[in-house]
């Protein structure tokens, strides 16, 4: 399937409303529950939800979607389907720092090949077309502006972005800061929320985002797209390239490159 420009519109429209209700949300008042696995949703993740499948379904009719607050057990033709965070950081969401984002790409043969991360709280958005990678902002009706092509960037000494939540003292973080960058021969470390660590690495600001433990496919599969087509990579530990439309869309540890 091709998304041309009539359709990477419409995509860009379904992020930018889903980031505008859930913005409008986030200034009044949030709601929240706990799911079966005891991580939180809150009614911002369900109306962005609800407004983005709603708009795949109607421009996208034979494309099935999974996404995070979605039963995806009926899902069994894996060649090509919509990976929807609707609400990417929802623990960043409720501590009020704004590193929160609407992720949406598209896998075809195990491969993200459009995505789209919109990050509404800072107007950042990052998004593929024709094969490259884009930044821009929105302006107050919707329409994007200072649009610029983004790539990554080699350095001699790395940068590194690390998830913003850890549980180490002092002590420990200052030990595990230096192994990390004698490891990944680093001299900064960069912390922030949610997918926009690989948009990072996309646009230069970092280098490398390694990642240890299990994350789901549709918490990295845009940002993977706009790395692919910025000249990046993400890679498992075996050192594959990530495949997409695994058992329980989970994903094992890996490291993001520039």
């Amino acid at each position: 399937m091709i998304i041309d420009d009539d359709k990477s519109q419409k995509l860009i429209t379904l992020a930018f409303n889903a980031g505008q209700e859930i913005v409008k949300i986030y200034n009044k008042k949030v709601t929240k529950k706990l799911k079966s696995d005891n991580s939180p949703v809150t009614n911002a993740d369900l109306k962005a939800n609800s407004i983005i499948c709603k708009g795949l379904r109607k421009y996208f009719p034979k494309v099935p979607i999974v996404s995070e607050e979605l039963d995806n057990s009926h899902i069994k033709n894996k060649k090509i389907f919509w990976l929807v965070d609707p609400l990417d950081g929802t623990k960043e969401f409720l501590k009020g720092n704004g590193e929160f984002t609407v992720n949406i790409a598209l896998i075809i043969n195990k491969r993200p090949i459009h995505g789209l991360i919109y990050m509404p709280a800072k107007n950042k958005f990052y998004y593929t077309k024709s094969k490259k990678s884009y930044f821009a902002k929105f302006d107050q009706k919707g329409k994007l502006k200072n649009i610029k092509v983004i790539k990554v960037k080699k350095r001699k000494k790395n940068i590194l972005v690390f998830s913003r939540s850890h549980g180490l003292s002092k002590e420990k973080l200052l030990e595990a800061k230096k192994a990390v960058f004698k490891k990944f021969n680093a001299n900064q470390i960069i912390r922030s929320g949610s997918s926009i660590k690989l948009c990072y690495i996309a646009d230069g600001t970092a280098n490398i985002y390694p990642r240890h433990g299990t994350t789901m496919e549709w918490d990295i599969a845009a940002g993977d797209a706009i790395l692919r087509y910025a000249g990046g990579c993400i890679k498992t530990l075996d050192r594959k390239i990530m495949k997409y439309g695994k058992p329980s869309f989970k994903n094992t540890s890996f490291i993001a490159k520039s």
